[in-house]
């Protein structure tokens, strides 16, 4: 991106910003492997579609475990480099923010109070269904009243670009270790936050 002469057209367009949070505004994502590793499940396989499929009497042991992995990486929670001052840029415009996750609502508050985060909506899985299902992030559109073209969606995961796309916003992919295979499906690449700030200052 830092090669990059000129921001995107459609970056001047943008009314608001949603943002996954862990891996992408904080250093919180649970030790998925060893979720992974105590629900019996193979490397990439959904851990909430999982559970989601497990008998009625199973699940309440199943998402015990996963509240236990996602508090405990919430006690441990770390800005991202240059997400505070992405955050308070698109804050100063104005914007307004809000964040789509597909932690529990506990654990994203407990992110949220150690980075000392605020943004306008805080939508959980308790709150809307999990992504890649775009129901919250089209319910933050409808609370905000814009179209998807005005609204970017910051993450770091695959299942966030889905999300963008079934909803129709335009898409971000925090990706600062290089590109997974499936970066295309984003609309823009951000390698590096301090860079991606003055990009859209490029574009204002």
């Amino acid at each position: 991106m830092s090669r990059q002469a000129q921001p995107p057209l459609w970056l001047s367009d943008i009314r608001a910003v949603v943002f996954d949070l862990d891996g992408t505004l904080a250093h919180s994502n649970p030790d998925f492997p060893a979720i992974r590793q105590a629900l019996g499940l193979t490397a990439g396989q959904d851990i909430l579609a999982h559970i989601a499929g497990l008998p009625a009497a199973e699940q309440g042991d199943a998402m015990a475990t996963v509240h236990h992995y996602e508090m405990a990486a919430s006690h441990q929670a770390e800005w991202i480099g240059g997400a505070a001052e992405l955050l308070q840029f698109v804050q100063q415009i104005p914007l307004p923010t809000a964040i789509l996750t597909r932690n529990m609502r506990q654990a994203a508050q407990l992110t949220l109070s150690r980075l000392g985060l605020s943004v306008g909506v805080l939508l959980t899985r308790e709150d809307a269904p999990a992504k890649p299902d775009p129901a919250g992030l089209i319910h933050i559109m409808q609370i905000w009243q814009l179209a998807p073209h005005q609204v970017l969606y910051v993450g770091d995961y695959l299942f966030d670009l889905q999300t963008a796309h079934s909803a129709g916003c335009r898409s971000a992919l925090y990706c600062p270790e290089g590109k997974p295979d499936y970066a295309d499906l984003a609309d823009l690449l951000v390698p590096c936050y301090f860079e991606f700030i003055d990009l859209w200052r490029g574009a204002e």
